[in-house]
Parts: C-alpha cells; sequence; structure tokens
C-alpha cells in the first residue's frame, strides 16, 4: 500500500452518517414495483434527484432510450392421461425470453439434469422442451436453443419460490452487429414441487406438454439521475452506483443500496469543502429488465471523459439483508490492498476464513455482473457488502437471502444496522480513493496479475513467455513509479502520477478483462481474467482447419495483450525518464 493515504476523512465521514436518514430512505422506496419503464421507477427516480438537490449535490436528470423486457406470463400444461397444469404461482418466465404463439408450443419433455457438453450430447433436444434445473440464465438458454430445444424448463434451485431473472446475453441496449443474440427460445421456470412431479412422470413413461409464455419486449424511455460532486484540486473522480429499478418492491435489491448512495452524497456534500478528487453517483435504471442498459448507456455517452478521468467504480448491491454477517467482496488486483484494509478495519463485520476462498461467492475478482459497464474505460472495479450463505435455505442461490428476485423481497428483510455498517465502508472507501494525496492504486498488481492469469490458463502458448516477461517488466517499472511518488512531496509529481495511473488503468483493465474493442461491452456470460485467450483456449485441443483458425485467434489476442503492455510499460518509462533519480 501506498504511505500517503488519507484515513482521517473517512473516520470523519463514518461519524456523520446517519442510520435514521437511511431508513428513510428505504421506507420511501419500499411500496414502490419499481419495474423499468413504470411510473413508480419513474417516482423513485424524481425522489433521488430531489434528495440530491437538497444535499447541495449537482444533478443531471438524465433520460435515454433503452431496450428492456417484462416478463409478463407463463402456463405450463402436461398432457396425458393424467393431464395436469402447473399452478399458476409455481411458473414464472423470464425477462428477454421467447413469447409463444397464443396456443403456446408443444412437445415432448425431455429431462436434462445439467446443460454441459456431456449431458446435450446424449438428450435429443430438436423439436422437445428441455428440462432442467437451476436458475435460467443466457449461457444454458443459449445452449438449448442452439440445440433445437422449443422451449425450456428450468426447476427453481429454492424450494417454494421462484427468481425473476433475464436470459440476454446482450450487455444493455442491442447494437446491430448484437441483435442476432437477443433470445428466441420460450422460458419458463416452475417451482421445485412441480419440477419433482414433472420428473416423476418422466420416471414412468413418456411425458409431452404445452408451454405459454407472454412476454412484451420494447423499446421505453428511462430516467437516469446523476449527481457529482467535483473535486477541489483533480478533475479525476469516483463512481459510485445502483440501481433504481426492481423486481417487485426489491427492497434489498436495491433499495437499500440506493439509500446507502445517498447517504453518502449527503456526507460528502455537506463538508465545509469538496474533496480532493470528485464524485459521481450513478442511480442505473434497466438494471433487471434491460441487463445493465443505464449504466452501459452512461458508459457510451461518457466514454471520453471517463476514460481521461474515471478513476474507479463500486456497484452496491444487496445491502442490509436481515442475517447477514459475513463479507463478500471482489476487486482488481490494483485496489485490492486497500480494499483488504478497510473491509478488515471499518465494518462490525466479519471477514470470510482465510482458507483460500477469500469471499462467500468464492473468486474475488470482478464478474459480468453488477452494473459492470465501465471495463473498456479503464476504470478499476470493486464490489463489496455484507451476504449470507449462497445455495443454503437462508442465503438462496447468491446468498442475497431466499427473498432474492420475489415477491418476497420486502422491507421486513432489511437489517439497518447492517446498512448502516456497509454505508461506513462505502464512505471510507469513498475517503481513501478521493482525498488520498496519492490515489491508492497499484498497478505494479495489475502487471503481476497478467502473469498469474496466465499461469492459472489450462494450456500454455509460445506466446505466453513473452507476455510473462512483459509484464514482470512492467510490474518493475511501476514499483519503481510507486516509491517515487512515496518520497515526493512535490504536486507536479503527485499530478504526473495520478496521470499515469489513468494511462495504466485505460490499458491494464481492458487487458486482464476485456475480449472485445474497448468501446464495445462484452456479453453477460461468465468469463475470467484474459477472456480474449482464454476464449480461444488450446490449439491442440482443434483438428483440420479450425486448429489453424485457433492458432490465428490467439495470435492475434497475445499481440493484443502484449501491445498494451509495451504501451504502459512506454508511459511509465517516460514517468521515470522526468521525475526518477
Amino acid at each position: 500500500m501506498f504511505e500517503a493515504i488519507d484515513r482521517e476523512t473517512g473516520s470523519e465521514l463514518i461519524d456523520r452518517i446517519d442510520r435514521e436518514r437511511l431508513v428513510a430512505h428505504v421506507d420511501e422506496l419500499a411500496d414502490l414495483t419499481r419495474h423499468s419503464g413504470s411510473e413508480a421507477e419513474r417516482t423513485a427516480a424524481d425522489y433521488v434527484a430531489a434528495r440530491l438537490r437538497e444535499y447541495g449535490v449537482d444533478v443531471e436528470d438524465g433520460e435515454y432510450e433503452a431496450y428492456i423486457s417484462d416478463p409478463d406470463d407463463a402456463a405450463m400444461t402436461v398432457s396425458g392421461a393424467n393431464e395436469w397444469q402447473v399452478p399458476d404461482d409455481e411458473i414464472i418466465t423470464v425477462s428477454f425470453g421467447g413469447e409463444t404463439p397464443p396456443a403456446g408450443v408443444h412437445g415432448e419433455v425431455v429431462f436434462v439434469p445439467d446443460v454441459t457438453d456431456a449431458a446435450l450430447a446424449t438428450a435429443e433436444l430438436e423439436g422437445r422442451i428441455a428440462f432442467t434445473t437451476g436458475l435460467p440464465t443466457p449461457g444454458p438458454v443459449e445452449r438449448l436453443a442452439e440445440a433445437g430445444a422449443r422451449a425450456a424448463v428450468f426447476e427453481s434451485p429454492t424450494e417454494g419460490h421462484c427468481h425473476e431473472m433475464i436470459v440476454t446475453p446482450i450487455w444493455g441496449t442491442p447494437g446491430v452487429d448484437d441483435a442476432e443474440h437477443i433470445p428466441a427460445l420460450p422460458v419458463v421456470e416452475i417451482s421445485q414441487s412441480a419440477g419433482s412431479r414433472l420428473r416423476t412422470h418422466l420416471d414412468r413413461d413418456r411425458v409431452t406438454a404445452t408451454v405459454e409464455t407472454e412476454v412484451t419486449t420494447r423499446r421505453a424511455t428511462l430516467p437516469c439521475p446523476v449527481g457529482r460532486i467535483e473535486g477541489r484540486a483533480s478533475d479525476r473522480y469516483y463512481v459510485i452506483g445502483n440501481h433504481v429499478d426492481s423486481w417487485h418492491e426489491g427492497v434489498t435489491d436495491n433499495a437499500t443500496a440506493v439509500a446507502a448512495t445517498l447517504e453518502l452524497a449527503r456526507v460528502f456534500a455537506d463538508r465545509e469543502e469538496p474533496p480532493r478528487r470528485g464524485l459521481l453517483f450513478g442511480f442505473w435504471t434497466a438494471h433487471s429488465f434491460g441487463r445493465y442498459a443505464g449504466s452501459t448507456r452512461f458508459v457510451d455517452d461518457h466514454f471520453g471523459d471517463l476514460r481521461a478521468n474515471g478513476l474507479a467504480y463500486i456497484h452496491l448491491d444487496l445491502n442490509g439483508l436481515r442475517g447477514a454477517t459475513r463479507l463478500w467482496y471482489q476487486h482488481m488486483a490494483a485496489i485490492e490492498d486497500e480494499h483488504r484494509d478497510a473491509l478488515a478495519t471499518v465494518p462490525d463485520l466479519s471477514l470470510p476464513d482465510e482458507t483460500g476462498e477469500s469471499s462467500v461467492l468464492g473468486d474475488d475478482r470482478p464478474g459480468r455482473n453488477s452494473d459492470q459497464s465501465f471495463w473498456g474505460a479503464g476504470l478499476v472495479s470493486l464490489l463489496s457488502g455484507a451476504r449470507l450463505t449462497p445455495e443454503t435455505p437462508e442465503g438462496g442461490p447468491v446468498g442475497g437471502g431466499w427473498w432474492w428476485h420475489t415477491p418476497a423481497d420486502t422491507r421486513d428483510k432489511v437489517d439497518p444496522a447492517v446498512l448502516h455498517e456497509e454505508t461506513k465502508l462505502y464512505a471510507a472507501l469513498a475517503a481513501r480513493i478521493c482525498e488520498s494525496p496519492v490515489a491508492p492504486f497499484d498497478h505494479a498488481k495489475s502487471a503481476a496479475a497478467v502473469g498469474d492469469a496466465l499461469d492459472e490458463l489450462r494450456f500454455e502458448h509460445p506466446a505466453f513467455d513473452d507476455l510473462r516477461r512483459q509484464a514482470g517488466e512492467l510490474e518493475r517499472l511501476v514499483t519503481e513509479a510507486n516509491s517515487i511518488v512515496d518520497d515526493a512531496g512535490d504536486p507536479t509529481v503527485v499530478d504526473a502520477f495520478e496521470d499515469l495511473q489513468v494511462e495504466l488503468g485505460n490499458r491494464l483493465v481492458p487487458a486482464l478483462y476485456k475480449a472485445r474493442p474497448d468501446h464495445r461491452h462484452d456479453s453477460a456470460l461468465p468469463q475470467g481474467r484474459l477472456p480474449g485467450i482464454a476464449s480461444v483456449g488450446d490449439p491442440d485441443d482443434y483438428a483440420g482447419r479450425d486448429r489453424l483458425f485457433a492458432e490465428t485467434s490467439l495470435r492475434r489476442e497475445t499481440n493484443r495483450v502484449g501491445e498494451l503492455l509495451r504501451e504502459s510499460a512506454s508511459a511509465t518509462e517516460a514517468f521515470l525518464d522526468a521525475f526518477g533519480a
């Protein structure tokens, strides 16, 4: 960690956080069913803008056009001698699922325990209805459609509840090159009780069924309020985001995060002087109904400014969960040390055991979720909060409570004490990033992460040796630059180092986390670090012309990462030439 980190301001801000204000914001939003495009969503956005203005925060009342999808209704009738229908309260459809004709689609039901290569290789799905288990997500839906299924039925992972989901793999509003990936497959989710009954019938005999879905997929003009506090000494800023829209009342997902963000805006705006660096508060819409369309559109509209001045993005979500005591976190390597320190020292919440899994959700690196729309613009990403244990009766499938994405996400699921502790954490992190003489981003760790990511790949390639060499040299150079700024009292050196930090973020974040060009958004499918390389895989796994194609893709992707490492090294060397001994 850098020596010149301001941790005193965070302590001062923490003392100003008002739990009663947090609760008042939650109560104001709790009864609003904030589906995207609804009056309730706009009411919530207007409330946010009014509170920000009341606190003295500059507000942009943004509006934008998005492509969103409302899952309206679903039905399923199982045919045969003992015909039966899934009860209305035990079946739902999904956002961006295909809509059936009024009479539905009919076919034989085929059980696929898991949507894997092995299972699909033996399942005859052409023209049939696929029945599987788990949450309906883009990857399995896409694969079932490719296998020829007429419809897909998913059995909920949670007893007694179905979880609302979105199945498009397209990040944000589609472009012309994405539109072909808008799903057309009708998808429903049924209860465990209905799933058990269906499996029993399948064990006895051949089963046919009719699936009906009503889904309204449309263009809509949506609100997107954004608040800004300008920095007193720098044009650079830290982005704090959440989402205003919700499934049903969505009190923990995501009224509590809106409340936390409003309180952060208030305590920063209420100080005698603004922070050294600025803050931007994003209240995104179309998170749940448009696959992060709000944050995506914001990035598209402000890409140049984000590239020049954006430092980092934190997404607030699922805050104040009743019963949550353990911290969950994800971060990019550049902010890891400071984030871990804040997690360990600020909130009265427990860190996970140091047993290799550093988060209750496993991997501590950001994934393709949570409005992570800022990677192409080079912003360092971090996320954290209190979570329940996932895949347990209380924690539900993702650790957000069994009530996650259900009508049961209501006011009684909120623990104000947990929300208060989380807001303290976010205030401390914002103060460290915005008030420290040197912003706490160590891109020597980003360089090291390139080598680590190569080591984690399941294959080797001759080009990797050169990438490791370049990453190691960059790590050495940035470490030297870090030591210079730590010892510097000259504002010119500190300002130049901040410029370097932004340049390095602009190159190393896309190198590590992007597969598509920086101005375009990768899909909402799972991907790890160095996704462009990892998605190609080992050329030895291919045969014939496909092996040639794999080698070609791998060569191009290693060239891209190598060039970003070279550009990063050149920028660091220029700093060292100007300010080194």
